[in-house]
């Protein structure tokens, strides 16, 4: 009885202080319209998003705030680099700042090679810029979100119809494909993301980058130097390259657009011209947007 009580406190406490206080507007899972913290109050009615919360939120708190941030964030970024297995946080207060690094996770373990996914069953992990699209409370992996595996440079560049999908980000130490974090940190990643998934005021969306590896001005001459054989993947590479060089030279996102060859294009020209605007999807490519290729 008394952890029913104190579970029900605490949610009321989220629902009634923090959530209106923090700003945030309407949610759900499929990202039609709700009430205001419909998304959050909905999770925390499963066992496992509780006990992500209660375990993880001091901590976040704390970790943002020592960053200059305000908790919880705004605005955050995921961005994954396969070779160093590490999964890195940003975040800023306001559209117009340039993004803070928060945190490095750990990615457990890894399957497949160098390079994108290309078909189903190859059990590659994807690399290029997606979003998280969709939260799992009741994974067989403790806790996962979903990516937009496939967006369409994949659809372009892949396996047509046999692209595969089911492309996550969870907990456990096994993976075909996905980014298994342990039981223990997916628990700070989830609930992090959840807290931001589809705020009215940001577009609902968290942009979720995917590298083969750091791609620095040495890590590209090897990189190039190791697969001068294998031009696709290089081509491919290159195109991320001008997106992680974008952030690493400003902490913030261009605006991306994917030409009729499937490759990633910073867009320099909408990215300052549209910098002001809130409902633009920086990070995140836009087929609507597509042009031709060179």
């Amino acid at each position: 009885m008394e952890r029913l009580q104190s579970k029900i406190t605490a949610l009321l406490l989220i629902a009634i202080l923090w959530l209106p206080k923090a700003g945030y507007g309407q949610y759900s899972e499929t990202s039609d319209a709700g009430t205001v913290g419909a998304f959050i109050l909905k999770q925390l009615q499963h066992s496992r998003v509780y006990d992500a919360a209660i375990h993880t939120e001091a901590t976040l708190k704390n970790q943002f705030e020592n960053q200059g941030i305000n908790y919880p964030p705004k605005y955050i970024y995921w961005r994954a680099f396969k070779l160093e297995k590490e999964l890195e946080l940003w975040a800023k207060n306001n559209l117009e700042e340039s993004y803070t690094k928060i945190k490095t996770y750990p990615i457990y373990t890894l399957s497949g090679d160098l390079g994108p996914k290309r078909r189903e069953g190859d059990y590659q992990i994807p690399e290029g810029c997606y979003k998280i699209v969709h939260f799992n409370p009741n994974s067989s992996y403790w806790l996962s979100f979903k990516l937009n595996y496939p967006n369409t440079s994949d659809s372009i560049l892949g396996f047509k119809k046999k692209l595969g999908g089911e492309i996550f980000v969870h907990g456990d130490t096994l993976t075909i494909g996905c980014l298994p974090l342990t039981d223990s940190l997916i628990k700070e990643v989830y609930w992090i993301s959840a807290l931001n998934y589809n705020k009215l005021d940001s577009g609902s969306i968290i942009p979720f980058h995917i590298f083969p590896l750091k791609l620095t001005a040495q890590n590209w001459q090897i990189l190039q130097q190791e697969y001068w054989g294998d031009q696709e993947k290089i081509k491919f590479w290159n195109s991320l390259q001008g997106i992680f060089s974008y952030f690493e030279d400003s902490f913030t996102l261009p605006i991306i657009k994917i030409d009729d060859k499937g490759y990633y294009k910073v867009d320099f020209k909408s990215t300052k011209e549209q910098r002001s605007q809130t409902n633009t999807n920086y990070g995140l490519p836009d087929s609507r947007t597509r042009q031709p290729g060179d």
